[in-house]
């Protein structure tokens, strides 16, 4: 069974936020639904993906 976005993410989004910092702050990215969530689990709600908490590269 594969993953599948239902949309409850939505409801979650994070605001708005330089992004930058965004990571620093306690937001967290779903990769398969490509949204920042503002929620404590480790899992997207939604799609049940493991949720990115660090950027994918720093800027040296």
């Amino acid at each position: 069974m594969g993953r599948t976005c239902r949309g409850i993410c939505e409801m979650h989004k994070a605001g708005p936020a330089p992004n930058k910092i965004r990571y620093e702050i306690g937001q967290k990215r779903c990769t398969f639904c490509g949204i920042f969530l503002a929620i404590d689990d480790p899992r997207c709600i939604c799609c049940k993906a493991v949720l990115r908490t660090k950027p994918r590269s720093k800027k040296k």
